[in-house]
């Protein structure tokens, strides 16, 4: 580099130049070491990058930001540039301290690095206190939890749900280091050199001072071609010795530009390339990343990937280490299924969910937030269950002592109690297991987390109101408390008992006008209950309407007639009668006990017949249509296969000869004072031609060949992936057509065991008529007690097969529509359950090309269709299939 020497005694005055850029040199530095603007930089610039890809309402990410909620869990409140050093394992600490006998840096000791401190432990340690301030609580202290807060407090807590951000936000980086590449980059910096030469150097003894500032400006182009313009010069003076020194300065510039190999477009702007379209198919894969996260919280399957970033291969930001070699670096896509292509089974599983269901026909378990509600349910009715046993041991204990039934069938009831017992056990165990796997695998919370969730959602499935339940079991416990009083009771002890019966009659009072309010609801839901119907059906349901309002009637008579026994019985209370009145008080005990019985399998039976679905009409061929039009991964499906094929031009280029052409060019200063007197007389312009014939090429032959191969694959595994898809959708909708028939076979199921827990219950309870004189009493059948167990087994059985067939539906539902591409989220995450015809409408809204509307739709006025089996949602797929013909790709 060119140096002006000059001495401090005629130049002084360049000494305060040489100072005030030292100060602006020193504030660069200082500049450079503040890594909170760094971060706020790459922020911004992150957020205008997304925010430009973000035009499309249907993946747009308006606000996106990464910061986590000071709320979290997960948020770190120390300093986001200098976090503090974490707990570290005390061996490995001292080979921080001293390794090999050196000693380590001085930030490594107990302070943490470079002062930021050493924290005691990881979580965010306010978290808690945020949780416990905002949710709800029951009388026993456990979080009460509906859907919509567990989806809350898994976007607020999931590691997940955070890592698909970040992975967005590195994808934008990569953005910006592959845009950095074709900006215009400057430089800048200076160097200081002291030279001191002795007495018998050349030119005799000198002390001097260099300083050589310089500044450089670089230049990628889109044809491959790069210009480097550079300014140096040197400013130097003399400490000591002869006065006298140099100015020179020097502009030069280099142009390099390759014609053939590694030149062209198609070469230069391929890592730009693929870092946008990345970044754009990282943002749709997050909006199917948000559907799935949904049902993952819901349901508890995800179906979808979410975004992957295709930058940092070699641990730097940007494409730093792409190849354009196949799926193994950056060229390829086959390990790229983020966003791309997920496997053969069109990125959603079908069926009706895990389990193998429970006897009878049952869809099995759902998981997520409604399988906590399904075992809870599961529980209740298993419960239920146990109740009725226990409130018909002690009546069979009573037949027993009167040798009406033998010890075989009550030891027999007496083990299938225990059965019960252990059975419930295991269910409440198992339920505890989920809702700790719930928490820490779905909501991002620790497993010892109380947890309680709101069963708003699961309440027409408890087809007898607790409230009724509970008059039953207080019967029950009346009857035992009166059995235990001595053979002759006092009489004050009959008037207790009188005033329990006038309080279990009020009790049942208030249930008796509960259940025409049922009765009143299914009425209202009839219409939609016959439309599917057939005409025997239709007749037949409503025959069991009009049976249910007479049996109510009848109930309520029988219950009206409890008060008039009653009262005789306090009428006819006297000394000599207590024995009597006693007997009398047993038989109104237990006519009460079998009315609020019958009137809870009414009760049942009419909450039955209130859970519907909602039918799908939807041919396969449209459901691939719709998908096709709508999923998001079906777009960067189609989008990563570009990307594969338009690397075989990529890698062709390699194959071609080497034609690079160079120009370079200085122009220095002239004379011995003035740093900036240019002189065109003294410049010099260079220009030379590269040529390099392609004799060796046969590592690119093999990658180009390998590319060749690789769009093959990827063709047909995007071929594959619409026949997954198909299927998907295939199994999809013949699974809901047999869940909504199974329901309705699961429903008759129910109440047939209604009906023969009411048979088998009423045959217990029917009084035996008397012995003849000399005879032995009549006993009860030899199996009273086991057809009552089958049919409370069986009632539990069905009422669980029931609610698993209508969870499973309403399961599929959400997989259809999201497999769909159609599924809609509100600004909280929440699905909005609409029918498939608005969802397909809004879709298409959304769109920002709309459907062609066809000349022969028009002339049917809104019709759609000739066809009168096409249904508005195959339509609208099918007008939009008109808009964009399918190429099978």
């Amino acid at each position: 580099m060119n140096r002006l020497i000059c001495a401090t005694r005629r130049r002084a005055h360049l000494v305060t130049n040489r100072g005030r850029c030292a100060g602006v040199l020193l504030l660069c530095l200082a500049c450079a070491c503040n890594r909170e603007q760094y971060r706020q930089a790459a922020d911004e610039e992150v957020a205008g990058l997304i925010a430009e890809k973000s035009a499309d309402p249907r993946w747009a990410l308006p606000g996106f930001d990464i910061e986590l909620d000071p709320q979290s869990r997960y948020f770190d409140p120390s300093d986001p540039v200098r976090p503090p050093m974490p707990p570290d394992d005390p061996v490995s600490h001292e080979l921080m301290v001293e390794v090999d006998g050196k000693r380590g840096f001085d930030g490594w000791d107990d302070q943490g690095v470079q002062q930021g401190g050493v924290r005691n432990g990881l979580e965010n340690p306010a978290w808690r206190r945020h949780f416990a301030e905002e949710l709800p609580r029951t009388d026993d202290g456990k979080i009460r939890l509906g859907l919509e807060d567990s989806l809350r407090l898994a976007l607020l807590h999931s590691p997940s749900h955070q890592g698909q951000m970040e992975t967005i936000y590195l994808s934008a980086l990569d953005v910006s280091t592959e845009r950095f590449r074709f900006d215009v980059q400057f430089f800048g910096g200076s160097g200081a050199e002291v030279q001191h030469r002795g007495r018998l150097a050349p030119g005799g003894e000198s002390s001097t001072v260099t300083v050589e500032p310089g500044v450089s400006i670089s230049r990628r182009f889109a044809t491959a071609g790069e210009l480097l313009v550079s300014f140096a010069n040197s400013i130097g003076w003399e400490l000591f010795g002869p006065n006298d020194g140099f100015a020179m300065s020097s502009l030069s510039f280099s142009l390099v530009q390759p014609l053939l190999r590694r030149g062209g477009r198609a070469v230069a702007l391929e890592q730009l390339t693929i870092a946008e379209r990345t970044l754009l198919a990282n943002l749709r894969a997050f909006q199917r990343y948000r559907q799935g996260f949904y049902t993952m919280v819901a349901i508890g399957e995800s179906g979808v990937s979410g975004a992957s970033r295709r930058g940092g291969f070699f641990g730097g930001t940007g494409l730093t280490g792409f190849t354009g070699q196949g799926s193994g670096g950056f060229g390829g896509v086959g390990d790229v299924t983020g966003f791309g292509r997920g496997g053969f089974g069109g990125g959603g599983a079908g069926g009706a969910g895990g389990g193998a269901g429970f006897a009878g026909g049952g869809a099995g378990t759902v998981g997520g937030f409604i399988g906590l509600l399904q075992q809870t349910q599961q529980i209740r009715n298993t419960q239920d269950s146990l109740n009725a046993q226990l409130r018909t041991l002690a009546l069979l204990a009573s037949n027993l002592e009167a040798g009406l039934i033998d010890i075989a069938q009550v030891d027999q009831f007496r083990q299938n109690i225990e059965t019960e017992r252990a059975n419930l056990l295991q269910a409440r165990n198992g339920l505890a297991a989920s809702m700790d796997s719930f928490n820490r695998s779905v909501l991002g919370l620790p497993p010892d987390l109380e947890i309680e969730p709101d069963d708003s959602l699961i309440l027409p499935f408890q087809l007898i109101d607790p409230a009724v339940t509970a008059v039953q079991a207080a019967i029950a416990r009346t009857i035992d408390e009166f059995g235990e009083l001595p053979e002759q009771p006092s009489l004050e002890e009959m008037e207790q008992a009188f005033e329990r019966i006038d309080a279990l009659r009020r009790q049942l009072e208030e249930q008796l006008k509960a259940v025409p309010g049922d009765l009143d609801e299914l009425r209202e839901r009839s219409q939609a209950r016959t439309k599917s119907m057939t005409d025997p059906e239709r007749k037949l349901f409503e025959a069991d309407l009009e049976r249910l309002s007479e049996d109510v009637k009848k109930v309520r008579e029988r219950h009206e007639a409890t008060a008039t026994t009653l009262e005789a019985l306090r009428q006819g209370l006297r000394d000599d009668t207590v024995a009597a009145t006693a007997d009398g008080v047993v038989e109104l005990l237990t006519d009460l006990s079998n009315i609020i019985g019958e009137l809870s399998l009414i009760q049942a039976r009419a909450r039955l017949e209130t859970i519907t679905v909602t039918p799908i009409e939807l041919t396969s061929q449209a459901a691939l249509e719709v998908a096709r039009s709508f999923r998001l991964d079906w777009m960067n499906n189609r989008a990563a296969l570009v990307d594969t094929w338009r690397l075989i031009e990529f890698n062709a280029n390699a194959l071609e000869s080497n034609l690079t052409l160079r120009f370079n060019g200085d122009l220095p200063t002239v004379g011995d004072g003035n740093p900036v007197k240019f002189d065109q007389k003294a410049a010099s312009l260079r220009g030379s031609v590269e040529f390099d014939g392609p004799f060796t090429r046969l590592v690119e032959r093999n990658s180009f060949r390998q590319q060749l191969i690789q769009y093959q694959q990827d063709r047909r595994q995007l071929i594959q992936f619409e026949d997954g898809v198909h299927q998907t959708l295939r199994q999809s909708l013949r699974t809901l057509e047999y869940l909504r028939v199974n329901l309705e076979i699961q429903r008759r199921a129910v109440a047939i065991a209604i009906r023969r827990v009411d048979q088998t219950r009423e045959a217990l309870n029917r009084p035996v008529p008397p012995a003849a004189p000399g005879q032995p009493a009549q006993a009860l059948g030899p199996t009273a007690a086991q057809n009552l167990l089958f049919a409370l087994s069986d009632l539990r059985n069905t009422q669980n097969n029931l609610m698993s067939v209508w969870l499973n539906y309403l399961a599929e539902r959400m997989r259809l529509v999201r497999e769909l591409g159609i599924m809609r989220l509100d600004d909280r995450g929440l699905w909005i359950d609409e029918s498939l015809d608005e969802g397909l409408r809004v879709a298409v809204s959304n769109d920002p090309l709309p459907p062609a509307v066809p000349r022969d739709w028009l002339a049917q006025a809104a019709a759609g269709t000739d066809d009168p089996s096409v249904t508005p949602t195959e339509n609208q797929a099918l007008r939009r299939q008109e808009r964009e013909p399918s190429d099978g790709n």
